[in-house]
């Protein structure tokens, strides 16, 4: 029972440790950065400055 439980734990934390390492790659081997679209900004006066967002579609 003990050998089992063990196991379980072992294989988990490796799975886990396999993800974090996978998203560490794709963090630095992005795709979406080579598929560049411009974004218009509007801009609205805000009470002490002006604010920025978006354009809606």
């Amino acid at each position: 029972m003990r050998n089992a439980l063990a196991f379980g734990l072992v294989f988990i934390s490796g799975m886990l440790l396999l993800n974090s390492g996978m998203q560490v790659y794709r963090c630095f081997v992005p795709r979406k950065l080579n598929e560049y679209e411009p974004i218009k900004l509007v801009r609205i006066e805000g009470k002490n400055c002006p604010l920025y967002f978006p354009e809606e579609r």
